[in-house]
């Protein structure tokens, strides 16, 4: 076999071998548009309400992880009516809701890539008249 030959077969096998890592998820080799999961932000923790008069104050502490990339902003949504609201720190009040009426709240963080999943929701309140 010639030089030329050995080169174009072990060319050959690498890309083989390349393209059957590659397909099997060998443990890597992710391209854009694959699995963004892991760069999108981890949820908020320790949420907490307050109820006002037909508003609650939601405070929470910032994901354990933000992905990789800096947290733009926070979402909150209420239970019942999937009321939002939104701001770039806690704590975030979500106006217009009814007084007496029982909410619970979660929030969800997000960066350059998208939003994260929620935060276990926090305890309920009861907006009132002061």
């Amino acid at each position: 076999m010639t030089a030329k030959g050995i080169i174009i077969a072990i060319f050959a096998v690498l890309l083989m071998a390349t393209a059957s890592w590659a397909g099997a998820g060998g443990g890597g080799g992710a391209s854009a548009g694959t699995d963004t999961s892991v760069l999108i932000p981890d949820p908020p923790t320790n949420v907490t309400a307050t109820a006002g008069n037909g508003e609650a104050t939601i405070s929470f502490k910032p994901p354990k992880s933000n992905g990789g990339y800096p947290i733009t902003g926070y979402t909150v949504t209420s239970r019942p009516g999937k009321m939002k609201a939104s701001g770039k720190q806690s704590p975030i009040t979500v106006k217009g809701l009814t007084n007496g009426v029982t909410y619970t709240f979660t929030v969800a963080a997000r960066n350059s890539v998208g939003t994260g999943i929620a935060s276990e929701t926090c305890e309920s309140v009861v907006p009132k008249a002061e």
